[in-house]
């Protein structure tokens, strides 16, 4: 299965407009600390941002000093992100691409996969994509995935989620699929009266197949951590999983 194919509509204009209610700069902030931090990350690094959407993480690593690249399959949300790096002079590289597609060798210092931006093809899709980018590391490279926390998520799973903004709505009806691991979403925007479906499917996966997807694939290291660079917990907000490139 190729990333975009049943995801229509799913993270481009729209889901940006609402998401900007809760994806604040401040978060952004906080988030592009943690990251430096646990990565260890020195000015001129080279970041590889896979899933960068409109740029929020991508466009603040650049302020910062980095070397930062942000592929993602949305044109609509690249375009967002590349204007937002032009109009503050950001050198920022941006890849309109499908993940699966994209090869490069021994290049980066980090692979960043923010904000649930990994589990949307089959399983062995997501193998094969570890191996591609483990093989885009430079040796002792560093990849970081943060992901829902599988073990708290099923424990509470909500039968619906409403974000609104301006009498605007974004609505998620969610049903899991214990054979499959799989979370489907059946999303609806409601924007100026008008109706636009947007479903996907993401797979919820546990720190333990995380971490042996990522030995399959060449990493070393492996550690599991909460979202606020605490380690891993039953009852974390987040699954935050960082491996290194073997030497």
């Amino acid at each position: 299965m190729k990333v975009g194919n049943t995801m229509k509509n799913t993270f481009d204009n729209l889901y940006i407009y609402f998401s900007e209610k809760y994806l604040t700069h401040q978060r952004t902030t906080e988030e592009c600390n943690l990251i430096i931090e646990m990565c260890n990350l020195k000015p001129g690094d080279s970041v590889l941002d896979v899933g960068c959407g409109n740029g929020r993480i991508t466009n603040e690593l650049a302020r910062r000093g980095f070397d930062v690249t942000g592929i993602d399959w949305s044109a609509d949300a690249l375009s967002q992100a590349a204007s937002k790096a032009a109009k503050e002079n950001l050198s920022v590289n941006f890849k309109n691409a499908n993940f699966l597609d994209f090869k490069e060798l021994d290049k980066y210092n980090l692979i960043l996969s923010w904000y649930t931006s990994f589990g949307y093809t089959d399983d062995k899709s997501s193998r094969t994509l570890l191996r591609q980018l483990n093989a885009s590391l430079k040796t002792g490279g560093i990849i970081l995935i943060d992901h829902i926390n599988r073990e708290r998520y099923l424990k509470n799973l909500p039968r619906y989620n409403i974000e609104e903004r301006d009498s605007n709505y974004m609505i998620d009806m969610f049903s899991y699929e214990i054979s499959t691991g799989f979370l489907n979403i059946n999303r609806r925007f409601i924007k100026n009266g008008e109706t636009v479906a947007a479903p996907y499917s993401i797979r919820l996966i546990s720190y333990t197949e995380l971490k042996d997807w990522l030995c399959y694939a060449g990493f070393e290291d492996i550690y599991g951590f909460d979202g606020y660079g605490k380690p891993l917990t039953l009852d974390s907000n987040r699954m935050i999983v960082i491996g290194a490139k073997k030497q």
